[in-house]
């Protein structure tokens, strides 16, 4: 330990103040994180009350480091330095750093000598180095050096200390305490304060370089108590309360400090870091200005870092109960207290002391992360949890804490210390808050325009400082709006929200708002004097500026006479500010919906070019939620009058970006453009037409502007015209002019024309996405398949343009009614069409099923020629040598593939068709070709061959038989493999359009393998069962391999070379390095070694209807099924729309604001929609269910009789999947519900579900999806396959749940499914138990939470224990009666609208105590402990003895006295030695078994109840070993022998089942025992005979048996001739196809067992496929392959969560590895055999 003598002395590594004393005095400090200058401030405080912010005046002492390295380094970065020198000087700098850190660390505990030692102030808060700057003036006193804080330091940091007075001399030892001269080592000017105060801030003395001043050295903390990590002086922590899972957190509530503890939404509580949290340690001294170890005998005060309050405690008057503080308070009347902040830490209140958790000394330090009980020490009071809410509106997120006199151990608080770094970014934060607070109120005060220049530029440069602080960067120079951040930091984010910097951020903005409106406003007046006689709108986006993300316009490039203007640093601020807020708002939804609340404001700022709309783009993209709630009319036609106004692109581009969000349309505001755009101000469009001209022979032009001449009229020329703003031009010489004749006169015009018109094909593009027909409609007819692909064909439009149209075709033309995507694999077969053999062609005819065949006829002929287009542009890309190199064609390229994908798609190409394109589609996935591009079989020259090859066929032009495309074989010269995301997201297109091939040719062999069966079925003789030995290997596996057999077989590989190529192509792909390519690339792989598995699995789920009914069934399903999915698509045209400001738009039977003949074509819609559907026009009510007058709908079109439609529609699907028996049961249709599952109901059901529509005022839709959820619900009924499926498209996306019906729905998808329930999570919890806090106690919400925790009668513990936590920790879901308000109870029982009412709050309770129950069901400890303090046993007694309790509560509460009393782990002996039981049994269970027996027309209510739970609780309470150890009184028999008269008088009434009867048999019997033991069988004889009761209990259960028997026999029956009703034909082929599906999976086994064994070896030996020359031959050497798929695997793992492809790669592994130490040991006992 270090002596005494020793610790006085000032040592290297001491945290030290410097106080000034002398003319001024104070301590030496600075003005926060966001300003460099040091000061001293005499009225914060002196050597007897140190300033408030203590931590601003502390430095540590540091050696003088090193810097000439640094400063070459410096230096070489102002001056134009080679790359290479930079680097080296990088270098030197770095190691000179590291250099510096050691030989700090070194010198550690070194004693400072007087005028010897060199040392550094290193200060503390901002980790900068006190710098003298011998360059710079000092900003007041001019003939003083500048004293400022440096980031590194400089040898201007470094300073000598010096006596102040003579009694000192050099190179003694410097003494704490001692008056010293701060000497700078390079300067002989010492540190000074002068008596100069800063003009910005008042009483602030400036610190410069001048004259001699004294400066008192106060140790804070010494350098050995500063390197323990214990908790001492100036430590950051947060005290974390281990029991909560909360942390202590003080914030402004309701205008106003509060301290409480704040719970968080996420799953991890400690991960919820805010800033509000942070508490800084003070360990009371002796010495105020001292710091030191914290020990368990010392006293602390907790500072708040944000607000420098302190925590205290004051009396609490808050009367509201609370079972913690009821407990801990102690006697009566005693006083509570409250944890609240005070402004000062000199008040006595705010002294703590530490109680530890374990044993401890009370010298010892206290370690961090220490679990401690805080005593307050002024009120000898102990610190603890509560359930009281601040406000009982603020969701369950502030609650108080207080202290009371008793001490519980269960409230102690982790100490959590806080990082420097942390730390120093909240007092950045903190610091530029209040700067900007400051600033702001002072500009509000006298007008932006008249503070001075400095202030301003001050303003810009804290603002750039945030810009880079969000970046996580070093602020280097370079222009804030260049930084892109890609990964933005979350908890710099939250602190920019938290300390307040978004709200001064729209203080900003909206003081600096009067004087941009001003400024726009002249500049306006100047244009319009300007250019009044001839206004176009591209001369005025000529005048704006070019560029959102610079500082200042094109006319501004100096930055000197930016600064110099006062505008143009208020448009830099706000643009600036702009920018933050957009950084801010990065993936972080918190501070979206804050700055989102500013929306409309920041609209208002739109046009002023400060990067206002740029924020709302970002703030808005992919960001559906914000989309929906923040964009209306209003918002579309601010954007629409601004692009009138500017004819600025960027207006186009934000209105496009509001139709879409992550891939989703937006139809609310897709509707809402289209109306405002499309109807309203159509005129700002450019209008395109197809006209037809002579060729051109030869192209003059006559003086660069005339039209072209020497036309020939035999041939005909398709020219698209555009016209604008009463010109026209064709888009071909436009594009010509733009790109050929720089000297032009109107290429500027046309360029920005072309610009403008490719954004707006963009918008129609995005307007008309997910088929929205408004836009669709009214596009269409002007912009027709025809003239979109004479410009998608055109060479002379430029790539990005043709991309346009290119897309346009796909949202306007492709993906549009009537098209349908193919079903891939069809599941449901019927047995009547499948015939004994098929063909290609012949199962190309059934491809595109989901067409009509007059509707494909109709539509085939019209995208013949785009077809032809796509097929000859892809094989282009696949002849050039490396064609994802130019960026502007890929563009084209991504959309041609899109187009190919969707025409895949939607069955425009035959089986036959598509496994030809596949050739194609491996050109362009070969990434081989980046390294190599030749034909294999040939030289380079044949390229040229197939290129020139006839085009005898109309895919013999593309894919010639003699040379099929492989990849590469030999290495030419190499090119680069760098593809930009573009290509590999057209590479991932192709990759789903191989996916839909497989799955087509999955279908074939399934339609193949059940043609297969056909034939041998009919082969079959009728006295012969089994087809079993008819069916030879050969048969199967034929349609595997085609070269098994003769020609009869079709080719189904991919590339004509038994799957080689495809493989190879897929290894190349699982090589690169973008993440989702490579995962697609090996979900192919597995698919290629899978084929017989995959073709195995599939043709088990196949469904053969035979029978008339299942046939009958498919068809009238398929038909509703095509017409439900149409009105879906067309959900916009008949969903009703709120009227304009309330009018009433339709009446009954009546029209007033709808024209007459947009009515009359509604009405002809609707009427053909209903002839399609096989409605007669007797059934077809044109009129529709009549509307109350409250309800104010807009009916656009085809709307009315679509409910009625969609009612039958649904009604009957759903009387498909269940029953109702004779027994008033339901009963599941497996057999429907399959067929459903195979043809895709639920999937439509869902898209039908997801339509917007008004909920408080569309009556009629609310019932179509309260249908819509009970289809789904019958869907799933017992059935687990269709509950998996909903599971998977319905419950994964539960925080969109909320409704009453959709959480039904998730019940019908738990119910009794264990393996489901088994997959509920904490979160899912939360979710639903959120619910009842959000939307009142429902009982829909506690029945869910019952199906999760008991299925199949089996309990889920960790559910149950999931729940029963999220249910004690919320006081909104709890809802019981104790005997203070046990009236409420009583007045709800007595209340027949409470009894009748299923959601009533009595059932609320009754459901809530019957949850209890089955958490506590199966013995669970935890839970019961949990419940036994929610209900009492003499809750339970009061309750359900009173007279007017119901069966219902009875039977809820008798049932949890069962499993949390008597039926449980923990051992409860106190209910067998009290009353409570016995009480029941005389007061409640004898008098209803009476009113049973006598009664018959009570006897539904009490049936249950006494014959299931109380028998139950008889049976568990009586059969318990703790009940034989109980005493017995005589009062307690006689109850016994009164229970025992009851029930054999129950036994002897004629209704009892057999169950029912064996019950409370059983109870007699018990009893009986329990009598023989106690000697009272001579009661029991007096009171009935016990020899007669067996007898005619078994007498009796016979009866009641052989007449219950033939009471359920019909209704079975019935039920089995109503759902199994089979001829013998339909058995017949059943079980022969049963045995059939058996025999193939026998032959196919071993094959399925060798691919694997393949695949095994080709990832052992990738390298093998290609030949010794060819480049991927090498780079497949070395395990390079595995090694690739381990480091893949492991991203899939962390990153992305694909579970199942990483289970697939690590068994795969698991199996090579095996494979490789299998040959190992072959080859080590081969070794042993040679020696």
């Amino acid at each position: 330990m270090e002596s005494s003598l020793t610790s006085s002395f000032l040592k290297i590594g001491d945290t030290v103040a410097l106080y000034a004393e002398g003319t001024v005095c104070g301590f030496i400090s600075t003005l926060g994180l966001v300003d460099d200058r040091c000061v001293v401030q005499p009225d914060a405080g002196d050597l007897q009350k140190p300033p408030k912010k203590f931590r601003d005046c502390l430095f540590r002492i540091c050696p003088s480091h090193r810097y000439s390295a640094q400063t070459q380094y410096w230096n070489a970065l102002k001056s134009s330095s080679s790359v290479r020198d930079l680097k080296k000087l990088q270098l030197a700098a770095d190691t000179e750093k590291r250099q510096n850190e050691e030989e700090s660390r070194k010198q550690t505990g070194t004693i400072i000598k007087y005028g010897d030692t060199v040392v550094q102030l290193l200060h503390i808060k901002s980790n900068k180095y006190l710098t003298v700057n011998k360059r710079l003036p000092a900003f007041l006193e001019k003939n003083a050096m500048r004293v400022s804080l440096d980031n590194s330091g400089t040898e201007g940091s470094w300073f000598q200390i010096e006596p102040y007075y003579k009694l000192r001399a050099k190179g003694e030892r410097v003494v704490v305490g001692d008056k010293v001269v701060l000497m700078p080592y390079s300067g002989g000017q010492p540190l000074h304060v002068s008596e100069l105060e800063l003009p910005d801030h008042p009483g602030s003395k400036e610190v410069n370089s001048h004259l001699q001043t004294s400066w008192k050295i106060v140790l804070f903390m010494s350098c050995r108590e500063a390197t323990n990590e214990v908790l001492k002086s100036g430590d950051i922590v947060r005290l974390f309360h281990a029991e909560q899972e909360k942390f202590l957190t003080c914030d402004n509530y309701r205008k106003k400090s509060v301290v409480f503890l704040r719970a968080t939404g996420r799953a991890s509580a400690t991960a919820a870091t805010s800033s509000n949290a942070l508490w800084e340690i003070e360990v009371v001294q002796q010495d105020p200005c001292r710091g030191g170890i914290g020990q368990w005998s010392s006293l602390f005060r907790f500072k708040h870092l944000a607000t420098g309050q302190y925590l205290a405690a004051e009396v609490d008057n808050d009367q509201t109960f609370d079972a913690t503080r009821q407990k801990l308070r102690g006697p009566p009347g005693t006083p509570v207290f409250a944890l609240v902040p005070i402004p000062h830490g000199y008040d006595i209140s705010s002294i703590f002391e530490l109680d530890p958790t374990t044993i401890t000394r009370n010298e010892e330090a206290v370690p961090w992360g220490s679990y401690v009980r805080l005593q307050h020490i002024c009120t000898s009071t102990w610190v603890h949890s509560t359930n009281i809410k601040l406000d009982p509106d603020d969701d369950n997120v502030r609650f108080k804490i207080g202290c009371a006199l008793t001490k519980e151990d269960r409230e102690a608080f982790q100490i959590v210390h806080v990082s420097p770094d942390e730390v120093r970014d909240l007092d950045f934060a903190n610091d530029a808050a209040q700067h900007f607070d400051m600033t702001v109120s002072k500009w509000e005060r006298i007008g932006a325009m008249n503070v001075h220049a400095n202030d301003r530029k001050q303003v810009i440069m804290l603002l750039t400082d945030i810009v880079y602080f969000l970046a996580c960067q070093e602020n280097n120079g370079t222009d804030p709006f260049d930084i892109h951040i890609l990964k933005a930091n979350r908890e710099r984010q939250k602190l920019i929200r938290e300390q307040n910097i978004l709200k001064q951020l729209f203080r900003i903005l909206r003081v600096l708002k009067p004087r941009l409106e001003q400024e726009r406003s002249n500049i306006n007046s100047a244009n319009a004097l300007a250019t009044r006689s001839d206004y176009h709108y591209y001369q005025h986006q000529n005048s704006t500026m070019p560029n959102n993300d610079s500082f200042m316009s094109s006319q501004q490039q100096d930055a000197d006479v930016r600064y110099s203007t006062a505008f143009y640093q208020i448009k830099a601020i706000c643009r600036l500010c702009y920018r933050t807020l957009k950084h801010c708002q990065q993936e972080y939804r918190k501070n979206q919906e804050t700055i989102a609340k500013e929306f409309s404001f920041m609209q208002s700022q739109i046009g002023f070019d400060i990067l206002a709309e740029d924020t709302i783009t970002a703030l808005l993209h992919n960001n559906k939620k914000l989309l929906e709630k923040h964009i209306t009319e209003k918002e579309i036609d601010t954007f629409v009058k601004l692009l009138r106004e500017k004819r600025d692109c960027k207006f186009l581009e934000y209105l496009s970006d509001l139709c879409v969000s992550s891939n989703q349309a937006i139809a609310r505001t897709q509707e809402m453009i289209c109306k405002s755009v499309l109807e309203k101000n159509s005129d700002i469009l450019i209008r395109t037409k197809l006209e037809t001209k002579g060729c051109v022979e030869d192209m003059i032009l006559d003086d660069n502007m005339g039209p072209p001449i020497g036309f020939s009229n035999q041939n005909i020329l398709r020219e698209v015209i555009l016209t604008w703003d009463g010109k026209s031009e064709s888009i071909e010489f436009m594009a010509g002019v733009v790109r050929d004749q720089l000297a032009h006169p109107r290429r500027e015009e046309f360029r920005n024309i072309l610009e403008y018109y490719r954004y707006q094909l963009n918008l129609f593009s995005h307007m008309c996405f997910d088929r929205q027909y408004l836009a669709i409609d009214n596009l269409s007819l002007e912009l027709s398949i025809e003239l979109i692909l004479t410009c998608t064909k055109s060479e002379n439009l430029p790539a990005d343009l043709r991309a346009a149209f290119c897309r346009l075709m796909v949202h306007m033309h492709v993906n549009r009614d009537p098209q349908e995507e193919v079903t891939r694999i069809k599941y449901a077969r019927l047995w009547n069409q499948v015939k004994s053999a098929i063909s290609l062609h012949e199962y190309d005819q059934t491809i595109s099923g989901s067409l009509e065949p007059t509707e494909k006829n109709e539509n085939r002929p019209k995208f013949e020629a785009t077809m032809k287009f796509v097929e000859d542009y892809l094989k282009t890309v696949v002849e050039q040598p490396n064609s994802f190199s130019d960026r502007e064609q890929n563009k084209l390229t991504h959309e041609v593939v899109n187009l190919a994908r969707r025409l895949i798609f939607f069955g425009f190409y035959s089986f036959e068709d598509l496994l030809k394109l596949t050739q194609t589609l491996l050109g362009i996935l070969d990434t081989s070709k980046v390294l190599s591009s030749n034909i294999r079989h040939s030289s380079p020259e044949q390229v040229t061959t197939i290129v020139a090859t006839s085009k005898t066929s109309k895919y013999d032009h593309m894919l010639p038989t003699t040379s099929p495309y492989n990849v590469s074989d030999v290495v030419t010269e190499q090119q680069t493999d760098i593809l930009d995301n573009l290509a590999y997201e057209t590479k991932m297109n192709v990759i789903a359009i191989l996916e839909f091939i497989l799955d087509i040719r999955l279908d074939f062999r399934i339609s193949r393998l059940i043609s297969i069966f056909k034939q041998k079925y009919d082969r079959l003789e009728p006295s012969v069962n089994s087809i079993s030995t008819d069916l030879q290997a050969s048969d199967i596996e034929c349609i595997f391999d085609s070269y098994l057999t003769s020609m009869i077989e079709p080719n189904l590989d991919l590339d004509d070379t038994k799957g080689k190529t495809f493989l190879k192509v897929l290894l190349n792909l699982i090589m690169h390095d973008y993440q989702p390519l490579v995962s697609r690339a090996l979900s192919l792989l597995f698919r290629h070694f899978n084929q017989r598995k995959e073709t195995l699995q599939h043709l088990n789920q196949v469904q053969l209807l035979v029978s008339e009914t299942d046939i009958k069934n498919y068809k009238q399903i398929k038909l509703d099924l095509d017409q439900l999915r149409l009105f879906v698509e067309k959900s916009e045209l008949w969903v009703y729309k709120k009227g304009k400001d309330g009018i009433l738009t339709v009446s009954i039977g009546n029209e007033t604001n709808i024209d007459q003949d947009d009515r009359k074509d509604d009405e002809f819609e609707i009427k053909k929609l209903a002839t399609s559907s096989g409605f007669n026009e007797a059934e077809f009510d044109i009129s529709g269910p009549s509307i109350s007058e409250e309800s104010a709908y807009r009916y656009t079109s085809i709307f009315q009789g679509i409910h009625k439609f969609i009612d039958t529609i649904l009604r009957r699907m759903m009387k498909l999947c269940v029953v109702e028996g004779a027994d008033e049961n339901l009963y599941a249709r497996e057999n429907e519900q399959r067929l459903l599952r195979n043809m895709d109901v639920h999937v439509v059901v869902l898209d039908l579900l997801r339509i917007p529509y008004d909920k408080a005022e569309d009556t009629r839709m609310n019932h179509i999806m309260k249908l819509a959820h009970n289809l789904l619900q019958y869907f799933c009924f017992n059935n687990p396959t269709n509950q998996a499926k909903l599971y998977e498209l319905y419950f994964n996306d539960y925080q969109q749940i909320s409704e009453e019906e959709e959480v039904e729905t998730c019940c019908y998808i738990f119910m009794n499914n264990v393996q489901l329930c088994k997959t509920i999570t904490e979160k899912h919890v939360q979710h639903f138990v959120h619910l009842i806090e959000l939307h009142g106690r429902k009982v829909i919400y506690i029945k869910f939470l019952q199906t999760i925790v008991k299925a199949e009668n089996q309990y889920i513990k960790n559910c149950q224990d999931i729940v029963m936590s999220e249910l004690v920790s919320s006081d909104e879901v709890l809802m019981f009666y104790e005997k203070g308000n046990l009236s409420d109870l009583v007045e709800r029982m007595q209340s027949e609208h409470e009894r009748s009412d299923p959601n009533s709050l009595l059932n609320y309770h009754v459901q809530l105590v019957h949850l209890l129950a089955m958490c506590t069901e199966g013995k669970n400890a935890s839970t019961e402990i949990k419940c036994h303090s929610l209900i009492g046993l003499d809750d339970i007694v009061l309750i359900v003895t009173h007279p007017d309790c119901t069966p219902e509560v009875k039977t809820a509460y008798i049932t949890f006295l069962t499993h949390c009393y008597i039926d449980t782990e923990v051992e409860m002996k106190e209910i067998y030695n009290s009353q409570h039981i016995y009480t029941l049994i005389e007061n409640s269970f004898c008098p209803d078994i009476e009113k049973l027996i006598t009664k018959i027309v009570e006897r539904r209510n009490l049936e249950k109840y006494i014959l299931d739970t109380v028998t139950d609780l008889i049976n568990q309470f009586f059969n318990s070993p703790f009940f034989e150890q109980a005493s017995a009184p005589q009062h307690r028999n006689t109850i016994l022998i009164s229970l025992y008269s009851h029930l054999a008088r129950l036994l002897c009434v004629q209704w009892l089942t057999t169950s029912e009867r064996e019950r409370v048999d059983r109870c007699i019997h018990i009893l009986s025992l329990i009598a023989d033991r106690r000697g009272l069988s001579h009661f029991l004889r007096s009171n009935s005979s016990s020899t007669d009761i067996p007898t005619r209990s078994r007498r009796t259960s016979r009866s009641a048996t052989s007449d219950r028997m033939h009471s359920i026999e019909p209704a079975y029956s019935t039920l089995q001739r109503h759902d199994h009703l089979e001829d013998v034909e339909h058995k017949r082929v059943i079980d022969n196809f049963v045995d059939f599906l058996s025999q193939v999976s026998v032959r196919l086994n071993p094959l399925i067992q060798a691919e694997v064994s393949v695949l095994v070896d080709v990832i052992r030996a990738p390298h093998a496929l290609f030949p010794e020359t060819h480049e991927s031959r090498f780079k497949f050497l070395g395990g390079t392959f595995v090694h690739k798929l381990i480091n893949h695997t492991t991203m899939m793992l962390i990153k992305y969560n694909e579970k199942q492809l990483s289970f697939h790669v690590l068994n795969l592994l698991t199996d090579y590895a095996r494979t490789m130490q299998h040959k190992q040991i072959l080859h080590w006992e081969s070794n042993r055999e040679v020696e």
